[in-house]
């Protein structure tokens, strides 16, 4: 974590795209959050966020593409005070776009879901309604099960009613990480877990583990959770993004840019997020 407290100038990696003399410059941020991004450990670059930048660079000619690194914080402060920073993957709401613009296709992952062991779905059974989705208000009252999440994450209304419940006899725990959640999990002290689904298989692999997860859809919970380019509402920031959105228009680019996730999702997740097509409207 101390590569954090760097000064923001001296995060400027190696990594640089039709270097000319006189392109206007981007800085792409990258944050630690796997398997968006992936800065460390046998991993590292093979996020789908990582590897979809490589594929937006030639999308964008004209430019010098640079990569920094700093936290979510650090990505929304830049993009509100300079031109030319950008981001891919970035969740957008009233207060971003009042200093970034955002392309229009969205990239559509799965909400938080309940995880659980696989072996342990059974476990689970009478909590699910007919469409096979987690109903938090059947779970209010068990006490057999112990769940965890991470307390600094903002979670959706179904999981946030159930947190906060005074009703609530389910035991919580909170970690720090989520990696912590995965190792609690599979060591048998959580019986389930609050995480995003595409987390489970690059926790899987970080750490080598052999068994099973199950996904639970949560019930009230949004279908998807979207994505977008986003880049700092100035002249270069929306020339870049115009360039992409208009590449991303066609089919073949779009499957090119959206491959990287295929390693990280359900394959019912996936088509339905490569099905994703153009917002007519810029509004959240």
């Amino acid at each position: 974590m101390a590569r954090f407290c760097i000064m923001f100038g001296a995060l400027l990696l190696s990594l640089r795209v039709a270097a000319e003399p006189g392109l206007e410059t981007i800085s792409w941020m990258q944050v630690d959050l796997p398997p968006q991004f992936i800065l460390d450990g046998e991993l590292a670059g093979q996020g789908w966020s990582d590897r979809q930048m490589r594929a937006l660079f030639p999308l964008a000619p004209g430019f010098e593409h640079h990569v920094l690194q700093g936290t979510l914080s650090r990505v929304w402060y830049e993009m509100a005070h300079r031109d030319g920073v950008c981001f891919n993957g970035a969740a957008r709401n009233a207060e971003r776009d009042a200093f970034a613009v955002f392309t229009h296709r969205p990239i559509l992952v799965p909400p938080y879901s309940l995880i659980v062991r696989s072996s342990d779905v059974k476990r689970f059974q009478r909590f699910l309604d007919g469409e096979g989705m987690a109903d938090l208000d059947r779970m209010i009252g068990e006490e057999a099960l112990t769940g965890g999440y991470t307390a600094a994450r903002e979670h959706y209304p179904a999981i946030n009613r159930f947190l906060q419940s005074p009703a609530r006899r389910t035991p919580m725990e909170k970690a720090i990480s989520t990696s912590q959640l995965f190792n609690l999990l599979h060591a048998g002290r959580l019986d389930f877990i609050f995480v995003e689904p595409v987390e489970a298989p690059y926790y899987r692999a970080r750490f080598h583990i052999v068994e099973e997860f199950t996904v639970l859809p949560i019930r009230g919970s949004p279908p998807s959770i979207r994505g977008y380019v986003a880049c700092s509402n100035g002249p270069a920031g929306r020339a870049v993004v115009a360039r992409i959105d208009a590449a991303l228009r066609d089919e073949a680019q779009w499957q090119t840019y959206m491959e990287p996730l295929r390693r990280w999702m359900d394959p019912r997740d996936f088509a339905f997020a490569l099905a994703a097509k153009p917002e007519s409207e810029r509004s959240p």
